[in-house]
């Protein structure tokens, strides 16, 4: 009891208490939970945005147009996330507007199909359709972080218009393709030189060996020197011969 005669109540303690804290321990949890979600749901959309991108292609054919003749193909493929989510790489002739022969390479099984046969890339077996032959020899795969790059080299087993194209395509494993359509680069890569080119090669090369021979030879063949025996000897000859009496 106080001086004014009424009775002092200790503070409440307990209950009240017990629930103010037990209130901010529960919002404190929700508020982990919320930024758990928040951030979960960033990663999942990232995640999806990567997945919908899907693969992106780039690539080339070269070579000639005649049977025989040899195309060099490349495809450049990129896949966020790694090559490895890459499933399928295609290079399709086109003419008339018809694809008339793929040639693929499988990623996972690192097998290179024509029609109906494949192959394992980096072996010597051969694949053939009614336009492409390809050696597994002449297959080339490199891949580093997101890209993976193939280079092939097929012989022509027909001949192929001038107006044909090449489409390039990349399938990542979620189905997801990119593709391009390329022109034939005629006259590059085709596995030889012309004519004009051995003859010029040629003509450089006899120039060019004249040359070093005669320069070569003026070096080894240097203008010949006075002797000083030769000069005495020519002196000793004037001066007999200015000696002797005349007839």
């Amino acid at each position: 009891m106080d001086i004014t005669g009424r009775a002092l109540h200790p503070p409440r303690s307990g209950a009240d208490d017990g629930h103010g804290v037990g209130m901010d321990g529960r919002s404190a949890g929700r508020a982990a939970l919320v930024g758990a979600a928040f951030l979960l749901a960033l990663w999942l959309g990232a995640e999806a945005g990567a997945a919908a991108d899907g693969p992106r292609i780039t690539g080339t054919v070269s070579g000639g147009l005649s049977a025989g003749a040899r195309l060099t193909i490349r495809i450049d493929a990129v896949q966020v996330g790694g090559w490895q989510g890459l499933h399928r790489l295609d290079a399709t002739l086109v003419t008339g507007g018809r694809e008339v022969e793929t040639l693929a390479y499988d990623v996972e099984d690192l097998r290179v199909a024509v029609g109906a046969e494949d192959v394992l890339a980096g072996t010597g077996g051969t694949v053939s359709g009614s336009y492409f032959s390809v050696s597994g020899a002449d297959v080339v795969v490199t891949t580093g972080g997101a890209n993976l790059s193939l280079t092939a080299t097929a012989k022509l087993l027909r001949a192929i218009p001038e107006d044909a194209r090449f489409r390039l395509r990349a399938t990542d494993d979620a189905g997801l393709t990119a593709a391009v359509t390329r022109t034939l680069q005629a006259g590059k890569g085709s596995g030889g030189m012309s004519w004009g080119a051995v003859i010029a090669t040629v003509c450089v090369a006899l120039l060019g060996g004249a040359f070093l021979g005669n320069l070569f030879a003026s070096s080894r063949r240097p203008p010949p020197r006075l002797s000083v025996y030769s000069s005495i000897q020519r002196r000793m000859d004037e001066e007999r011969r200015a000696q002797a009496p005349a007839p």
